[in-house]
């Protein structure tokens, strides 16, 4: 628990929702909240403020990257990742490739999967490689350039699982040339019990990706409360 948390939390709910009540949606600027806080997290993962958000849960975000990951590779139908990955990722990446039908398939690498493995396992059908770059039982690490570069070499994306890793040491997701990430905030970050998580977009991606979920708040105009979906511009 940081030290300056308590009475952080103690303002918001006696002033900011206690007195200002709906008024804190702009006075305190709680609409804004996900992209500042992303803002924060970017320097942690070697990333531009405008690249990371902070919103849903890491399933969650997983699910709509892995979806939106799969729109920009249309013509290859095979997602990549370790059977000893963390659950979640597979479990998602199943659940989307079931949704999505079209012969999508989850290929899992059984064993102890090494870096040089999960490059002699990529072709030209893989669409996406999903791995979390330090496993949580071994404290295994992975390289994110080599796999990143490889990966892209065969014309596939990746997207790294950082939430064993961002807050821990640094990360540099720039500069290993990553397309996507995801990561949680109660663990290195310390956001304790229901804190969110947080995405990662590539600038270079965030005019291309279609969302998986295309709620209200990602409306390019949402108090205009049209019937019709239209994206918000990337930042």
């Amino acid at each position: 628990l940081p030290r300056t948390v308590p009475d952080h939390l103690r303002r918001v709910v006696t002033e900011e929702w206690g007195e200002d009540l709906i008024r804190s949606w702009n006075k305190a600027d709680w609409i804004g909240l996900p992209e500042r806080v992303g803002a924060r997290i970017a320097p942690l993962i070697g990333a531009r403020p405008h690249e990371v958000i902070v919103a849903d849960s890491t399933s969650l975000n997983l699910f709509k990257l892995v979806v939106g990951a799969l729109g920009l590779r249309p013509e290859r139908r095979t997602l990549l990742t370790e059977a000893g990955n963390f659950p979640t990722d597979r479990y998602m990446m199943e659940g989307a490739c079931g949704l999505l039908g079209q012969g999508h398939r989850c290929r899992a690498l059984e064993g102890r999967v090494d870096e040089d493995q999960v490059i002699a396992a990529l072709d030209d059908d893989t669409a996406l490689v999903v791995l979390t770059q330090v496993d949580y039982r071994s404290g295994r690490k992975l390289d994110l350039a080599r796999i990143t570069g490889a990966a892209h070499d065969r014309g596939a994306l990746v997207l790294w699982d950082l939430a064993h890793s961002a807050g821990a040491f640094d990360v540099d997701l720039e500069a290993a040339g990553a397309d996507l990430a995801v990561g949680c905030g109660y663990k290195y970050l310390n956001g304790g019990p229901g804190a969110p998580a947080f995405l990662y977009v590539a600038d270079r991606w965030q005019e291309a990706i279609v969302p998986a979920l295309p709620g209200w708040m990602g409306h390019a105009a949402p108090f205009r409360l049209e019937p019709a979906y239209r994206p918000a511009p990337a930042l």
